[in-house]
């Protein structure tokens, strides 16, 4: 952090005095209102031949100051209307108002983007590489107040599926990009890079495993003012990660004014009791700060009931031979209890969404310090406290002391994670310099309680409660971007850009207290076998597996782009990087956009990337009780540089490689039609895995002083090969005087596949005959998401009513297993979402009411042999979940 201040320091004492040079510059002022005369506020003002322009406020206000004299071309944008674009030249010292009417139109609307580009653009489509812009209003249609699922719905590139029994994913459910990994998807709020979670994702299935993801439940909804999918890769522009694409959220730039949202949803099902109630509270207020400043503040409070879809547990509870008799009695495919033999309430297991309590504190705020200069700063505090369960203990079973729990108990996490972030900056004009300078810091803390369980090695005495340790992660940075133009002779304006950081990692693991791991005097459990050590589904860490470590790293890139021609842009960009913990790399892009006429766009890019690997892969450690065929074992997670992976010969991580190609084009026929479709290609090599779950008499050897049967770890061990396709249209068309219509599509297919041979250690597959990536996990990495998504939307508005349908369709999904018979598909399904809303008071009040999984669907049932006896009756690869039908209304009120 003291490099960070003194670096900060510097920088601020050599640009202050710049300050006072500026020329005598220009100013531009004035009001946006509609063809009624209201103020539109939120309005994008831009000078097209620079990078300056501002939003107008809440009164449609707007002003730009600070500009060099000269000819430009004014633009005016605002979804839903007809974009203005005017000449309009200025004199040294000028004031000119300037004021616009603007009309409605079944335009598109351009909405400004922040990725994709370094360069000054304002829609989407004048990129060189794909980018989705998902405003509010698209956002508000999902019926959701998780940020994650929003992005879900409104993106078919994008999956999010749910967990359930699966440690702390219960309490963070991650996101693919691509059907890539979590980590090979940067996540920027406001353009600037946002921490990734503390969590190692052990259980969750697929290509998830291993990663340690962004938290996106942990942003508040209420404060999004729209998202940014960039479908490419550009780790050379952004840094590490930014494999898969990058997603960024920007929060909204202009003062709020006080206003107060409830909803109320929960899962009115047709096969199942109702449950899963959601109350979410939330209130936003912004206060003007001098000529165009605001201070946005967002608060948040949202409780989620638990759902549960287990199936009742067939077998003896208590006492041999007291199973109650179960059958499915109504033919959906889950049975029901038909005789009751024991007293035990069914279904005993949870298997659904746990219950989670979420508290949000978030600000966003810009405020002038002189005419070429602003201070902004966001960020906020993001708590929950979230409840999973593990497998059920039966009284009779080894793993239970009837004298503490006679009929058996169902363990819990108890998982409270603590998420904060802050970033503070100077933005503004430098002569004819743009310059950015920023500090950020964030974290994420996840605290492990463990309740209704038990340590066996403590016997009939054992506590029932545990704190089984604290993972954290905090990454701080400090950074300049500076950008610019020059007149080099080409048929438009050389922009550069360029820019350096130094950012910080640490990662910590606190040790639990004794009682969560200490293996204990009583070594036979009531049965006469070994007793398991450790708090009942998670042993707590251990002091041994403590950690507090860190790495720094510094990066810089130079930012090429201009128009070479009227119809050919293109945009170079090269980065270099070096880490303190495993060296350089240096990665490069090439982006290109052809427009021989109007109505068409070609456009493609090549690009190298890279990912580092995350601390939390280098060194989180774990022993804990997993299932294995409804078997448990305890299996020790260990990191690269133990004893263990030693003896395995598992080499240092090091970091992944990439290279990226995409192309496509984008069809304009008219202003209110567009159709694009774009191909990419992605080689990854060097990819981290998770290794299986390693087993054999010569593993249990090794690691049995630790308490451990079988063994994980991470390793480089697979290059693959990602490619696919993406079309998106979209249609907004007037009907009558009042009414719009809009219809958007949208579709994504990826395939994953392997193009090396497993590097396994020869050591661990000449010594142990082990496979460090078996067949279930190729196959899962390959297979184990959507072939295909496709989305259909249509929203139609009239004054101050509002329709919207969202369709869904996703493709099949394997679920494989080691052994290729018990391998089984999850058939293609539909989803159907409907919202409607009524201004009820104009301007101030606003109802409503809308359903998720409109039609109640269900996925394809597990097959028998892999539902536990029935008790998972579904699979958790489902990419529509399984709580079936969600309905919801709301009410938000503006004052």
């Amino acid at each position: 952090m003291k490099k960070i201040v003194t670096l900060c320091s510097f920088i601020i004492l050599f640009l202050v005095p710049i300050l006072t040079l500026a020329q005598s510059s220009a100013t531009i002022r004035g009001t946006i209102t509609d063809t009624d005369g209201e103020p539109l506020a939120g309005a994008n003002v831009l000078l097209v031949e620079s990078s300056q322009g501002t939003a107008s406020d809440a009164e449609g206000a707007y002003e730009i100051d600070n500009i060099d004299p000269g000819t430009y071309t004014l633009r005016v944008t605002f979804v839903g209307f007809q974009s203005i674009e005017t000449a309009i030249t200025l004199e040294a010292g000028e004031e000119l108002n300037r004021d616009f009417t603007m009309q409605p139109g079944a335009t598109m609307g351009e909405v400004t983007v922040t990725v994709g580009s370094r360069a000054s653009h304002t829609a989407a489509d004048e990129l060189a590489v794909p980018v989705d812009v998902y405003t509010a209003d698209d956002l508000e249609k999902t019926g959701t107040s998780e940020v994650g699922l929003m992005l879900q719905q409104v993106s078919p590139s994008v999956n999010f599926p749910r967990q359930t029994v699966a440690d702390g994913m219960d309490a963070l459910r991650s996101f693919t990009l691509r059907g890539l990994s979590p980590d090979h998807t940067l996540v920027l709020i406001n353009g600037k890079r946002r921490h990734k979670s503390a969590l190692v994702n052990r259980l969750g299935s697929g290509i998830q495993k291993g990663s340690s993801p962004v938290d996106m439940n942990a942003i508040p909804a209420s404060a999004v003012k729209q998202m940014e999918v960039l479908r490419d890769g550009a780790a050379a522009q952004y840094g590490s990660d930014a494999i898969a694409g990058v997603v960024n959220i920007e929060l909204i730039d202009r003062p709020v004014p006080l206003s107060l949202d409830y909803k109320i949803g929960g899962h009115a099902t047709d096969d199942f009791s109702n449950d899963g109630t959601t109350h979410d509270i939330n209130a936003a207020y912004g206060i003007p700060v001098g000529e165009g400043g605001y201070i946005n503040l967002f608060g948040e409070i949202r409780f989620r009931d638990p759902t549960n879809r287990a199936g009742p547990d067939p077998r003896d509870q208590i006492v041999e031979g007291d199973a109650d008799e179960v059958l499915d009695m109504d033919g959906d495919g889950v049975n029901e209890v038909m005789t009751k033999n024991n007293p035990i309430p069914q279904p005993n297991f949870h298997w659904g969404n746990g219950e989670s309590n979420n508290y949000y504190l978030w600000t966003d705020a810009a405020v002038p310090v002189s005419e070429s200069a602003e201070v902004y700063a966001f960020g906020g505090y993001s708590y929950r406290d979230a409840l999973g369960q593990g497998f059920y203990r039966r009284g009779l079973g080894g793993r239970n002391w009837p004298d503490i729990y006679p009929q058996g108990f169902l363990p819990e996490f108890d998982i409270k994670t603590g998420d904060y972030s802050g970033s503070l900056g100077l933005r503004g004009l430098l002569g004819d310099w743009n310059y950015d300078l920023n500090i950020q810091t964030g974290g994420n803390e996840f605290e492990y309680n463990i309740d209704n369980s038990l340590n066996v090695t403590l016997g009939p005495n054992s506590p029932t409660s545990f704190y089984a340790g604290t993972v954290s992660f905090q990454q701080s940075h400090a950074m300049l971007d500076l950008s610019r133009t020059y007149d080099v002779g080409l048929a438009g304006p050389l922009n550069v850009a360029a820019g350096a950081i130094y950012r910080i990692d640490q990662y910590q693991i606190e040790a639990g207290e004794e009682a969560s791991y200490v293996d204990g005097p009583v070594k036979e459990n009531q049965n006469g076998g070994r007793a398991a050590p450790g708090a009942q589904v998670f042993p707590g860490f251990r002091p041994s597996q403590e950690v507090d470590e860190n790495r720094s790293n510094v990066g810089a890139y130079i930012d090429l782009e201009s128009d070479v021609t009227e119809q050919l842009l293109v945009n170079v960009a090269g980065r270099f990087e070096s880490y303190s913990d495993f060296g350089e790399t240096l990665t490069g892009k090439l982006a290109l956009r052809f427009q021989p006429q109007e109505e068409l766009v070609f456009r493609g890019a090549v690009s190298t990337g890279f990912r580092a690997p995350n601390l939390a892969q280098r060194y989180f450690s774990k022993i804990s009780t997993t299932f294995i065929d409804n078997v448990p074992y305890e299996v020790g997670l260990f990191n690269n540089s133990s004893n263990v992976a030693n003896a395995l010969g598992v080499p240092d991580l090091k970091e992944e490689t990439s290279f990226n190609a995409s192309g496509g084009l984008a069809v304009s026929p008219t202003d209110n039609f567009t159709f694009t479709v774009d191909v990419f290609h992605i080689d990854i090599e060097d990819r981290i895995i998770l290794s299986g779950n390693l087993a054999g008499e010569e593993i249990e050897a090794l690691v049995s002083e630790f308490g451990a049967q079988r063994v994980q770890v991470f390793s480089n061990a697979i290059d693959t090969r990602t490619w696919g396709i993406d079309l998106t249209a979209s249609y907004r068309t007037l009907i009558g005087e009042e009414g719009s219509l809009l219809l958007k599509s949208s579709f994504n297919s990826t395939r994953n596949r392997l193009v090396s041979d497993i590097r396994t250690p020869s050591q661990l597959d000449e010594s142990f005959g082990q496979s460090i990536f078996g067949r279930e996990a190729r196959l899962e990495l390959a297979r184990e998401r959507p072939k295909n998504t496709l989305n259909l939307e249509a929203t139609y508005d009239k004054g101050p009513f509002s329709f919207s349908t969202i369709t869904k369709r996703y493709g099949e999904v394997l679920v494989p297993d080691d052994a290729p018979d018990e391998d089984y598909t999850l058939g293609s399904e539909w989803i159907v979402n409907m919202s409607t809303s009524y201004d009820i008071v104009d301007n101030y009040a606003t109802i409503t009411v809308g359903a998720r999984n409109l039609l109640d669907n269900y996925p394809d049932l597990t097959p028998a042999s892999e539902n536990f006896l029935g008790i998972f009756p579904y699979p958790t690869a489902s990419p529509i979940g399984f709580n079936g039908r969600y309905v919801y209304s709301k009410l938000s009120i503006t004052l």
